[in-house]
């Protein structure tokens, strides 16, 4: 019979903090633009800044990635790891685009280590700071399946994510893959619930890993596929599966009335169970929810005419598409092809594209088609 990882809670705890270390540093690589530099596409800061800390950001995340590093090597491992978090939380602040899903799960699982010295003779310490990360990544499942249950699902994101099997199927094999669609949502969500109930914990296990590495294979990097770092957090995913649920998780002495009595348990609870709840009522951000690649968030229509169109700079027309005499912003578009990362889909988002628009345009208030599409009710079929 296969018993899974044959590790003990500390070890996989210590393999843990170095995987999301090493794969929190990987991916700021992967989008540089997106932490340091000048760009075109707008900032989105959290308050109403008089100043910008371009380029001086770049030396931040420089030395955040330091801290991350060094705390691998180094004792001070607490200490690093606080001092990285918050000059990440620093960056974020002075762009929302920041924070993107994989950034806040690497920063949120880091954040969780400031309560764990990384003893191994207190196996309630030890045991329950597992279990709050098994909670953690358990509810990335659960909502991000929640979050795919709408009727635009399958025809949008999910038709594009298998658009490689394009190349390989007839027409009529693609669209009958493409139903397969209307299943993901609860395969995510059984994943999710499954990890936690232990009698069916390696079928969730499988199913993860199957869901990982397809999405390994359709989102490998292309021209249509340039968010490098949310294709990298499929692998990395698969890896944690392993080290937190895989094999004998559970501590012989260990009392599960000693999580109600860690005020951390509470605040994850909330922050990963209770206020995701929320997304869909615009209540809480998509990317703290687990809500992306999912066509049900918040878009942006920004229509202008040919007049407008022809003063905007030429590297900004090239995110535009013509629809008869009217051209329809691509935003995504232009977030992927210069941050190489999605953008914070939110209403400030939208705001700040129609503001940096405006600039160049005294008439462009007037002319503009600015209409914020709300999401979807979840679990309409129509």
């Amino acid at each position: 019979m296969f018993e899974g990882l044959k590790l003990t809670i500390p070890l996989r705890l210590q393999f843990l903090r170095i995987v999301i270390t090493f794969s929190l540093v990987i991916s700021v690589c992967l989008s540089l633009k997106l932490w340091g530099g000048y760009h075109y596409f707008p900032h989105v800061p959290v308050f109403d800044f008089k100043f910008s800390i371009v380029p001086y950001d770049a030396i931040i995340i420089g030395l955040s990635c330091v801290f991350l590093i060094a705390s691998v090597f180094f004792k001070k491992t607490r200490t690093l790891i606080f001092l990285a978090v918050l000059l990440n939380i620093s960056l974020v602040i002075f762009d929302l685009n920041r924070l993107q899903p994989w950034f806040y799960y690497y920063n949120v699982i880091l954040f969780i280590f400031l309560f764990y010295n990384g003893r191994v003779d207190d196996s309630n310490k030890y045991t329950s700071i597992f279990i709050i990360l098994q909670f953690i990544i358990a509810s990335v499942y659960v909502y991000n399946g929640f979050s795919k249950v709408n009727s635009n699902f399958v025809i949008e994101d999910f038709v594009k994510i298998i658009s490689p099997l394009k190349f390989f199927l007839t027409e009529r094999q693609f669209i009958f893959i493409s139903k397969i669609g209307t299943i993901i949502p609860y395969v995510l969500i059984f994943i999710g619930f499954g990890l936690i109930i232990t009698p069916i914990r390696y079928l969730a296990i499988t199913l993860g890993c199957f869901v990982h590495i397809c999405l390994f294979v359709f989102l490998f990097p292309s021209a249509t596929n340039q968010n490098y770092a949310l294709w990298l957090m499929n692998i990395v995913f698969l890896v944690v599966l392993f080290i937190l649920f895989s094999g004998k998780t559970k501590q012989r002495y260990f009392s599960p009335a000693i999580l109600f009595q860690k005020p951390l348990f509470y605040l994850v609870m909330i922050l990963f169970w209770i206020l995701p709840f929320f997304n869909s009522q615009n209540k809480w951000p998509n990317n703290l929810s687990a809500n992306y690649k999912s066509s049900n968030s918040s878009s942006l229509n920004l229509i202008i005419n040919e007049e407008q169109h022809s003063e905007l700079p030429l590297y900004i027309k090239f995110f535009f598409i013509k629809k008869d005499t009217l051209y329809i912003l691509q935003y995504n578009d232009w977030c992927l092809n210069e941050l190489k990362t999605d953008c914070y889909p939110e209403n400030e988002l939208f705001t700040a594209i129609y503001l940096q628009l405006a600039k160049p345009l005294p008439y462009f208030v007037k002319e503009t088609q600015f209409i914020i599409k709300p999401k979807q009710t979840l679990f309409t079929t129509k």
